[in-house]
């Protein structure tokens, strides 16, 4: 199965790439989670939270609060101070929003925002988003969207474009990028956090030698794959033809995304969230570390996956980003 979290939606055109993002509104999803993303080890996002922030969730590092302390009420504050509105909240545009559960996260958390636009490719994940959100924000709206086709909603611009883990979906990066521009206001932010490792999801060749060296070392019931109920003798990377076959549009231009972004727009922050190493690890094995040995393991794994990115020998696979609108895109 392709590395799926909430929030990666994207174009579909084959039907079984549409029953791959539904699996979001099965009843057992978060548990299902839990056994094959790498995301659903909670342990996991107090890793990515101190390779983003430096500290754990619990004084601060969690993406969403440091959106909001750092980011966020600063520029509802200059806004309303250049309008000559204290009262001012922030309008935002939330690309491929899934079920809008992280939408509904962020605004129940005290995002500044007044006016919330929701797009979606899938219609079933956009009307499961409606019902997250409702009541949370005094403005808003749902609209189907498609990377590929972005102008079909229209040029509305906001003063907050955000994206959690779905722009990496989109295969025409120099038609969506200048929409982009278009959409985000004079003085205005785009905020989010993606994929940007190898298309495909692929892993460099590096980085190969490496997970192949660790996973020999994993104790037999740790390299069982939880999905075909075997234990695999070597490491074993999808190819680009059984990801493509997974989900069309998973990742297709992913390594070309990390250059045209930021070589594109303004940086104010780009800080790395890791996956690098412990995405393909952990992926249909998650669900395999329960012991307090298996945890010493998992720690480890995730020691090692932090200092390598933080010394460089690693590139970061997911990245947190906070942009500013370009003057280089027509």
């Amino acid at each position: 199965m392709a590395d799926v979290n909430q929030g990666e939606r994207g174009r579909m055109t084959e039907e079984h790439g549409v029953s791959t993002w539904r699996q979001a509104l099965a009843e057992n999803w978060e548990e299902m989670r839990s056994l094959t993303d790498w995301m659903g080890i909670p342990a996991m996002h107090d890793h990515v939270a101190e390779l983003h922030t430096g500290v754990t969730r619990a004084v601060g590092g969690d993406w969403v609060d440091h959106s909001l302390h750092r980011h966020l009420l600063p520029l509802a504050a200059r806004l309303a101070a250049r309008d000559g509105d204290p009262g001012r909240k922030l309008s935002m545009v939330s690309f491929g929003c899934g079920t809008g559960q992280i939408e509904q996260a962020v605004l129940a958390r005290g995002w500044p925002v007044g006016r919330i636009v929701c797009r979606e490719y899938d219609v079933a994940l956009l009307d499961q988003a409606r019902e997250n959100i409702l009541g949370l924000c005094a403005d808003q709206e749902f609209q189907q969207f498609d990377y590929n086709n972005p102008e079909a909603v229209g040029d509305e611009a906001f003063d907050m474009a955000f994206f959690c883990h779905s722009m990496h979906h989109c295969t025409d990066i120099e038609r969506f990028l200048p929409f982009l521009n278009r959409v985000v206001a004079q003085d205005g932010l785009i905020l989010g956090l993606d994929y940007f490792g190898p298309s495909r999801l692929q892993t460099t060749f590096e980085t190969r030698q490496l997970l192949d060296e660790i996973f020999e070392s994993f104790p037999e019931h740790l390299r069982f794959n939880l999905q075909t109920g075997e234990v695999e003798p070597k490491f074993v990377v999808d190819t680009v033809a059984e990801v493509a076959r997974s989900d069309p549009s998973e990742a297709p231009r992913s390594a070309d995304l990390r250059s045209l972004l930021f070589s594109s727009f303004p940086v104010h922050e780009v800080s790395p969230m890791g996956g690098t190493l412990l995405r393909s690890l952990l992926g249909r094995r998650a669900g395999n570390f329960r012991s307090a040995g298996d945890h010493c393991i998992l720690k480890l794994l995730m020691i090692l996956e932090r200092e390598l990115i933080r010394s460089g020998r690693l590139a970061s696979d997911n990245l947190y980003f906070a942009l500013g609108r370009s003057d280089r895109l027509a």
